[in-house]
Protein backbone atom coordinates (compact mmCIF):
# COMPACT_ATOMS: atom_id res chain seq x y z
CA UNK A 1 0.00 0.00 0.00
CA UNK A 2 1.45 3.36 -1.03
CA UNK A 3 1.67 6.41 1.18
CA UNK A 4 -1.10 8.08 -0.82
CA UNK A 5 -3.43 5.13 -0.31
CA UNK A 6 -2.64 5.08 3.41
CA UNK A 7 -3.35 8.80 3.64
CA UNK A 8 -6.74 8.37 1.96
CA UNK A 9 -7.58 5.39 4.16
CA UNK A 10 -6.79 7.40 7.29
CA UNK A 11 -8.98 10.24 6.03
CA UNK A 12 -11.83 7.81 5.48
CA UNK A 13 -11.33 6.28 8.94
CA UNK A 14 -11.35 9.74 10.51
CA UNK A 15 -14.64 10.70 8.84
CA UNK A 16 -16.27 7.40 9.85
CA UNK A 17 -15.00 7.74 13.42
CA UNK A 18 -16.39 11.26 13.84
CA UNK A 19 -19.77 10.33 12.36
CA UNK A 20 -20.04 7.13 14.41
CA UNK A 21 -18.98 8.88 17.63
CA UNK A 22 -21.51 11.68 17.32
CA UNK A 23 -24.29 9.32 16.21
CA UNK A 24 -23.76 6.87 19.07
CA UNK A 25 -23.54 9.67 21.63
CA UNK A 26 -26.84 11.15 20.42
CA UNK A 27 -28.52 7.71 20.47
CA UNK A 28 -27.29 7.11 24.02
CA UNK A 29 -28.82 10.37 25.22
CA UNK A 30 -32.21 10.05 23.49
CA UNK A 31 -32.91 6.41 24.41
CA UNK A 32 -34.27 7.26 27.90
CA UNK A 33 -36.62 9.83 26.35
CA UNK A 34 -38.38 6.96 24.58
CA UNK A 35 -38.42 4.78 27.69
CA UNK A 36 -35.82 2.42 26.22
CA UNK A 37 -33.57 0.56 28.63
CA UNK A 38 -29.82 0.62 28.25
CA UNK A 39 -27.86 -2.50 29.09
CA UNK A 40 -24.36 -2.52 30.50
CA UNK A 41 -22.37 -5.60 31.44
CA UNK A 42 -19.26 -6.72 33.27
CA UNK A 43 -17.62 -10.11 32.80
CA UNK A 44 -17.23 -11.92 36.11
CA UNK A 45 -15.64 -14.96 37.72
CA UNK A 46 -16.98 -16.61 40.86
CA UNK A 47 -14.75 -17.02 43.90
CA UNK A 48 -15.26 -20.80 43.77
CA UNK A 49 -15.81 -23.09 40.83
CA UNK A 50 -19.07 -24.16 42.45
CA UNK A 51 -20.55 -20.68 42.08
CA UNK A 52 -23.96 -20.55 40.47
CA UNK A 53 -24.73 -18.32 37.51
CA UNK A 54 -28.41 -18.47 38.41
CA UNK A 55 -28.19 -16.23 41.47
CA UNK A 56 -30.11 -12.98 41.13
CA UNK A 57 -28.56 -10.28 43.25
CA UNK A 58 -30.90 -8.51 45.67
CA UNK A 59 -31.00 -5.06 44.10
CA UNK A 60 -33.89 -4.43 41.70
CA UNK A 61 -32.83 -4.46 38.07
CA UNK A 62 -29.54 -6.27 38.06
CA UNK A 63 -28.46 -9.88 38.16
CA UNK A 64 -26.25 -12.53 36.63
CA UNK A 65 -27.16 -13.97 33.26
CA UNK A 66 -27.58 -17.71 33.28
CA UNK A 67 -24.45 -19.62 32.18
CA UNK A 68 -22.76 -16.53 30.75
CA UNK A 69 -20.74 -15.18 33.67
CA UNK A 70 -21.95 -11.68 32.91
CA UNK A 71 -23.19 -9.19 35.46
CA UNK A 72 -25.73 -6.87 33.90
CA UNK A 73 -27.86 -3.88 34.76
CA UNK A 74 -30.72 -2.34 32.81
CA UNK A 75 -31.71 1.26 33.31
CA UNK A 76 -33.53 4.06 31.50
CA UNK A 77 -32.04 6.82 33.68
CA UNK A 78 -30.64 9.96 32.09
CA UNK A 79 -27.60 9.88 34.38
CA UNK A 80 -26.39 6.63 32.90
CA UNK A 81 -27.27 7.80 29.38
CA UNK A 82 -25.20 10.96 29.81
CA UNK A 83 -22.24 9.03 31.22
CA UNK A 84 -22.43 6.58 28.32
CA UNK A 85 -22.52 9.47 25.83
CA UNK A 86 -19.53 11.16 27.50
CA UNK A 87 -17.59 7.89 27.42
CA UNK A 88 -18.37 7.47 23.72
CA UNK A 89 -17.25 11.05 23.04
CA UNK A 90 -14.01 10.56 24.99
CA UNK A 91 -13.15 7.31 23.23
CA UNK A 92 -14.11 8.67 19.82
CA UNK A 93 -12.24 11.89 20.54
CA UNK A 94 -9.02 10.06 21.41
CA UNK A 95 -9.28 7.89 18.31
CA UNK A 96 -9.94 10.96 16.15
CA UNK A 97 -7.03 12.79 17.77
CA UNK A 98 -4.74 9.86 16.96
CA UNK A 99 -6.03 9.65 13.39
CA UNK A 100 -5.43 13.38 12.90
CA UNK A 101 -1.83 12.89 13.98
CA UNK A 102 -1.39 9.91 11.66
CA UNK A 103 -3.02 11.86 8.84
CA UNK A 104 -0.53 14.71 9.16
CA UNK A 105 2.34 12.24 9.53
CA UNK A 106 1.39 10.42 6.30
CA UNK A 107 0.99 13.77 4.58
CA UNK A 108 4.55 14.68 5.57
CA UNK A 109 5.86 11.39 4.21
CA UNK A 110 4.55 12.32 0.77
CA UNK A 111 6.86 15.33 0.57
CA UNK A 112 10.52 15.37 -0.45
CA UNK A 113 11.51 16.10 3.16
CA UNK A 114 9.77 13.59 5.43
CA UNK A 115 11.87 14.60 8.42
CA UNK A 116 10.20 17.75 9.68
CA UNK A 117 10.30 19.52 13.01
CA UNK A 118 6.65 18.61 13.58
CA UNK A 119 7.10 14.87 12.88
CA UNK A 120 8.30 13.74 16.35
CA UNK A 121 5.57 15.84 17.95
CA UNK A 122 2.91 14.24 15.73
CA UNK A 123 4.12 10.75 16.61
CA UNK A 124 4.13 11.59 20.29
CA UNK A 125 0.57 12.89 19.93
CA UNK A 126 -0.57 9.58 18.43
CA UNK A 127 1.37 7.58 21.03
CA UNK A 128 -0.17 9.56 23.88
CA UNK A 129 -3.62 9.01 22.41
CA UNK A 130 -3.12 5.23 22.28
CA UNK A 131 -1.86 5.06 25.86
CA UNK A 132 -4.63 7.35 27.14
CA UNK A 133 -7.22 5.24 25.30
CA UNK A 134 -5.94 2.04 26.94
CA UNK A 135 -6.14 3.66 30.38
CA UNK A 136 -9.60 5.13 29.71
CA UNK A 137 -11.06 1.80 28.57
CA UNK A 138 -9.79 0.16 31.76
CA UNK A 139 -10.77 2.90 34.21
CA UNK A 140 -14.21 3.36 32.63
CA UNK A 141 -15.23 -0.17 33.66
CA UNK A 142 -14.44 0.56 37.30
CA UNK A 143 -16.03 4.03 37.35
CA UNK A 144 -19.18 2.74 35.66
CA UNK A 145 -19.55 -0.02 38.23
CA UNK A 146 -19.27 2.26 41.26
CA UNK A 147 -21.48 4.96 39.77
CA UNK A 148 -24.40 2.83 38.65
CA UNK A 149 -24.35 -0.51 40.44
CA UNK A 150 -26.76 -0.36 43.42
CA UNK A 151 -25.01 -0.53 46.82
CA UNK A 152 -21.64 -0.85 45.06
CA UNK A 153 -19.61 0.72 47.87
CA UNK A 154 -21.23 -1.56 50.47
CA UNK A 155 -20.75 -4.86 48.65
CA UNK A 156 -17.62 -4.32 46.54
CA UNK A 157 -13.91 -3.85 47.25
CA UNK A 158 -11.46 -2.42 44.72
CA UNK A 159 -8.06 -4.13 44.27
CA UNK A 160 -6.63 -2.25 41.21
CA UNK A 161 -6.52 -5.40 39.06
CA UNK A 162 -10.09 -6.43 39.91
CA UNK A 163 -13.19 -5.71 41.97
CA UNK A 164 -14.40 -8.25 44.52
CA UNK A 165 -18.17 -8.25 44.95
CA UNK A 166 -19.66 -9.90 48.05
CA UNK A 167 -23.48 -9.84 47.93
CA UNK A 168 -25.29 -10.32 51.22
CA UNK A 169 -27.13 -13.39 49.94
CA UNK A 170 -25.00 -14.89 47.22
CA UNK A 171 -21.65 -16.21 46.08
CA UNK A 172 -18.75 -13.74 45.98
CA UNK A 173 -17.36 -13.02 42.53
CA UNK A 174 -14.74 -10.91 40.80
CA UNK A 175 -14.97 -8.34 38.05
CA UNK A 176 -11.89 -8.04 35.86
CA UNK A 177 -11.50 -5.01 33.66
CA UNK A 178 -9.89 -5.61 30.28
CA UNK A 179 -6.64 -3.77 29.75
CA UNK A 180 -5.78 -3.32 26.09
CA UNK A 181 -2.07 -4.10 26.11
CA UNK A 182 -1.92 -3.77 22.32
CA UNK A 183 -2.76 -0.07 22.57
CA UNK A 184 -0.10 0.41 25.25
CA UNK A 185 2.49 -1.45 23.15
CA UNK A 186 1.56 0.61 20.08
CA UNK A 187 1.91 3.82 22.07
CA UNK A 188 5.34 2.86 23.40
CA UNK A 189 6.44 1.76 19.93
CA UNK A 190 5.43 5.11 18.45
CA UNK A 191 7.30 6.92 21.22
CA UNK A 192 10.40 4.99 20.18
CA UNK A 193 9.77 5.85 16.52
CA UNK A 194 9.38 9.52 17.43
CA UNK A 195 12.80 9.36 19.05
CA UNK A 196 14.22 7.86 15.87
CA UNK A 197 12.68 10.67 13.84
CA UNK A 198 14.20 13.20 16.23
CA UNK A 199 17.64 11.73 15.55
CA UNK A 200 16.91 11.64 11.81
CA UNK A 201 15.88 15.29 11.89
CA UNK A 202 19.10 16.16 13.69
CA UNK A 203 21.19 14.34 11.07
CA UNK A 204 19.24 16.01 8.26
CA UNK A 205 19.85 19.44 9.80
CA UNK A 206 23.57 18.76 10.13
CA UNK A 207 23.70 17.57 6.53
CA UNK A 208 21.93 20.73 5.33
CA UNK A 209 24.39 22.89 7.25
CA UNK A 210 27.34 21.07 5.72
CA UNK A 211 25.93 21.49 2.22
Amino acid sequence: MTTTHSYRLINFALVITVIATLSLAVVAIILPAFGEHMLTTWHIEFASSAGSYHDVLPAGKWGIESNQGTLYIQTSGFGFAISRALTILLIGGLISYALCGLRQFMNDLQTDRPFKISTPTLLKKVATSFIALAVLLYVEVIIRFYLFMPDAFEIASFYVTHIKVSPAHGESFYIFGSFYWGLLAAGLFLLAISRAFTLGLSLQTENDEII
